[in-house]
């Protein structure tokens, strides 16, 4: 009895250790990991280690999409998790830009546009506003409007300012009719890893009151 006992703990150890210094495949005869699933994988719970650190083997980072866990592979996907994208137009209007598609997906990427300039088509910086389109130094100054919206399933830019026309500043006066500015819009598109809460906007009235004593419901998904 007390052999059978022994012959059962050895082997038992046995398992113990080979599990402990060779690697386990589920569904594959090859596996090269610790634990390497060939096939779906269901659990109510699960804890990573350091999960934004390179993989062991590929070099690759752990990203979420949608309900599961993904291989992120930049030699595959079209795009980075993080993208910087200067957009330079030329030919620009005093008016400034009303509406330019960038044709970025707004389903996939969250674009913010960080910065912008407005410059004269030869490089030069002086260029100023005239507010009202009068030709007149009112002293005064537009607010600008400056931003990225999405529209029909695209991420859009707006660059321009309320009530003024950009004009270049000159010595010999106002050159309301200069329209050959280049804009410049530095945009930052992330790419959307987390489809499973697509957060709507949030509008709150503060009624003309400061919004101190105002609250808003927390939104869905956090």
């Amino acid at each position: 009895m007390i052999r059978k006992i022994y012959i059962t703990m050895m082997i038992g150890l046995g398992v113990l250790l080979n599990a402990q210094t060779r690697k386990v495949g589920i569904k594959t005869d090859t596996p090269t990991e610790t634990l390497d699933v060939n096939g779906k994988t269901y659990t109510n719970s699960l804890y990573l280690r350091n999960p934004g650190e390179p993989t062991m083997t590929g070099g690759s980072f752990l990203a979420t999409s949608e309900n599961a866990l993904q291989l992120y592979d930049p030699n595959l996907e079209s795009s980075g998790l993080f993208n910087y994208i200067k957009l330079s137009l030329t030919n620009v209007s005093g008016d400034g830009v009303t509406d330019y598609d960038t044709k970025i997906d707004a389903n996939n990427f969250l674009v913010v546009l960080h910065n912008y300039s407005f410059k004269l088509s030869n490089g030069n910086t002086n260029v100023m506003l005239d507010y009202g389109n009068n030709g007149v130094n009112d002293n005064k100054q537009g607010s600008p409007d400056v931003v990225a919206f999405k529209s029909n399933g695209t991420w859009h830019v707006k660059a321009k300012f309320t009530d003024s026309r950009i004009i270049a500043n000159t010595s010999t006066g106002l050159a309301r009719d200069y329209n050959n500015f280049t804009l410049d819009l530095y945009l930052m598109a992330y790419k959307r890893l987390i489809t499973k809460h697509n957060i709507s906007d949030v509008n709150a009235d503060l009624g003309g009151t400061t919004g101190s004593a105002q609250t808003i419901n927390k939104p869905s998904g956090f």
